[in-house]
């Protein structure tokens, strides 16, 4: 399997993704290929999409102050992360567990980092559907049937540093039952699921790092994972969080 960075130019505001793709595709010298998948950075689809906040143009809401008070955090900033909450679970100092694309999310998936200063950037909207609308661009304009995984970094329980997490998948099933198979001695597997889009996202995370690296963009090649024409949902990739053995646990004891 092989893993390409795709270095592009910083960008600030909203700009035309079909086109900038092509452009960056050529300045790398980078020509797609049939069953190549493009692991995309969520903040990069979200600032092509316009989705960057000006944090002194917004109004603050009395929770938002509460919770800016109780968890020391920018009161526009946090005005924003409620916003985009589903739900708002708990929090410490700096950080806001919530609920966001049915997945238990720090801060609402909001990050003012690697963006102009006193901005906020918001997730793609409906990530799923602008996944499946990037691979249906990229067949029409490149003639190539791919993948497409938008990723976000991630930290895990109890561990130190990020991983990556597909927020919106397209052209592949995002994760593989491994149940009925058995394992080296005979056994039947229960329960395991493989989160293929989440490790193919971990593994283009390692170049795309978190700082000034300019990489927002992976193609993944000769996986040889099948591609489909496929719309990933929430459910597919995630759970109600009453039901995560984290939670369970720890609600239980």
């Amino acid at each position: 399997m092989l893993l390409i960075p795709i270095k592009v130019k910083r960008k600030n505001k909203k700009f035309d993704l079909k086109s900038e793709l092509s452009n960056v595709l050529k300045t790398n010298k980078v020509k797609l290929k049939k069953g190549d998948i493009l692991v995309i950075s969520s903040k990069y689809v979200s600032i092509a999409d316009g989705r960057l906040i000006n944090l002194k143009e917004v109004t603050i809401s009395e929770e938002a102050k509460k919770i800016g008070k109780k968890y020391s955090i920018n009161t526009a900033l946090a005005e924003v992360i409620t916003n985009e909450a589903e739900k708002v679970l708990a929090g410490q100092r700096g950080f806001v567990m919530s609920i966001k694309n049915k997945v238990i999310t720090p801060n609402s998936g909001v990050d003012t980092s690697n963006i102009p200063k006193n901005y906020a950037v918001v997730y793609p909207e409906n990530p799923n559907e602008r996944a499946m609308e990037i691979k249906n661009m990229i067949k029409k304009e490149h003639r190539i049937d791919s993948g497409v995984i938008i990723t976000d970094s991630r930290i895990a329980p109890t561990r130190i540093g990020t991983t990556g997490i597909a927020i919106g998948v397209a052209g592949l099933k995002p994760v593989i039952d491994e149940r009925g198979k058995k394992d080296l001695f005979g056994k039947s597997i229960k329960r395991t699921k493989k989160a293929l889009a989440d490790n193919l996202s971990s593994a283009a995370q390692i170049l795309m790092g978190e700082s000034d690296e300019r990489i927002p963009i992976v193609i993944i090649r000769d996986s040889k994972i099948r591609i489909l024409d496929h719309k990933s949902s929430e459910s597919e990739l995630s759970i109600d969080y009453k039901k995560c053995v984290y939670v369970k646990s720890l609600k239980n004891n």
